[in-house]
């Protein structure tokens, strides 16, 4: 075994000159015991070297990478089979086992659907996951959400250019509904005008999450129509917005003697339209939203923190859970400027009244059938 053992390091050593016909090894163990001995990992290597060219097999290391490269192989394989899906005789693809794929809500926007339009104004039902006017501070990748470009790019505005639009007032991102624009300066300062002095009037559609007896409870019944009533809810919007999750959110307080100077007074009406899920108690209800005021996010804060009743999807607010599609279930459903004229169109008689979103039929099984009828007076 010592002749052996010299024998093959002197083979291996590179500084060695003696020529000695090499004694085959005949298993790994056996070339164990003649490596005895060698301090040196690089002439451990050149030893196993020698082993493979006389066994014709490849070191046991080497073999276990390459086994272990031939099992990832056939994964990969398998994977990749399993992914595509195997095929029939009849050229169909078959479902092969395994977990099945997610349904996944389209990311692709709708287009704006136009209501009415003239040589003054532009009026549009907005679809969700728009921007209503353009946000400098968003990113450029986004772009494409802004509802204003693409009406512009589609050569809906005014002006010789026909891309003079200005946006009259703002709708939130997720929401959907009307969203009035005007088509020249005289329109943008009429209607303007009519904004800034509250003379507009707007009504919501919005499906909530809770007790509506509660709701009831917790606003002051003004009135009742064809058995319904009529609910109002008095907040004062307090002074400095709070931060949230998603951005900047609004806070409102029940209207009190003590607290009606400690920011801005908003009032809201609402009633009840339908309960679209569970029961009166804990459900879902479509309710009817009438507001002047405009201010930032009324309805959405009003509605939850002084009704407790978020609006369905609107997590900022403290709904359970979102939608499909990222939206918040308030719809715009209407809008008339009873005091604006514009050549010889009186608005006066003109209700703009956008559809609900056909989405609100699969989340909400709501259709514009379902509704109870309002009369625009």
């Amino acid at each position: 075994m010592r002749k052996l053992k010299s024998i093959v390091v002197a083979l291996i050593s590179p500084t060695s000159s003696f020529s000695f016909a090499p004694r085959r090894i005949h298993s790994f163990s056996q070339f164990q015991k003649c490596a005895d001995g060698i301090a040196s990992r690089q002439t451990g290597h050149r030893m196993m070297t020698l082993f493979a060219s006389q066994s014709g097999k490849s070191p046991p290391s080497k073999r276990r990478s390459t086994q272990s490269s031939k099992k990832k192989d056939q994964d990969s394989t398998l994977q990749r089979r399993r992914s595509v899906g195997s095929t029939t005789r009849s050229g169909l693809k078959r479902r092969t086992a395994g977990n099945p794929k997610p349904l996944q809500h389209s990311s692709k926007l709708l287009d704006p659907t136009v209501l009415f339009s003239n040589n003054h104004l532009l009026v549009v039902n907005k679809p969700t996951g728009y921007h209503s006017q353009p946000n400098e501070s968003i990113e450029k990748k986004v772009s494409k959400k802004c509802l204003l470009s693409k009406l512009k790019e589609n050569e809906l505005g005014g002006g010789s250019a026909k891309n003079f639009l200005l946006p009259m007032h703002r709708l939130d991102q997720p929401c959907t509904g009307v969203l009035l624009l005007s088509k020249t300066s005289k329109a943008g300062t009429r209607t303007g005008n009519a904004f800034r002095k509250h003379l507009v009037q707007k009504d919501y559609f919005c499906v909530v999450e809770g007790d509506l007896d509660g709701m009831i409870g917790r606003s002051e019944i003004v009135r009742s129509r064809s058995g319904r009533h009529i609910c109002k809810l008095s907040g004062v919007l307090m002074k400095g917005a709070g931060k949230s999750k998603g951005g900047r959110s609004v806070s409102f307080k029940p209207l009190t003697t003590s607290n009606s100077d400690q920011g801005r007074v908003c009032f809201l009406e609402w009633e009840h339209l339908l309960t679209v899920g569970g029961n009166r108690k804990a459900g879902r209800h479509l309710v009817r939203v009438v507001t002047s005021t405009g201010a930032k996010h009324q309805v959405r804060a009003m509605m939850s923190q002084i009704a407790k009743s978020p609006l369905c999807g609107d997590l900022r607010y403290g709904a359970r859970q979102p939608l499909p599609d990222q939206s918040v279930a308030l719809h715009a459903r209407s809008l008339h400027i009873p005091t604006v004229s514009l050549g010889d169109m009186d608005l006066k008689s003109i209700w703009f009244v956008a559809p609900i979103p056909l989405t609100w039929s699969k989340f909400f099984s709501v259709k514009e059938k379902n509704i109870p009828k309002i009369k625009y007076t």
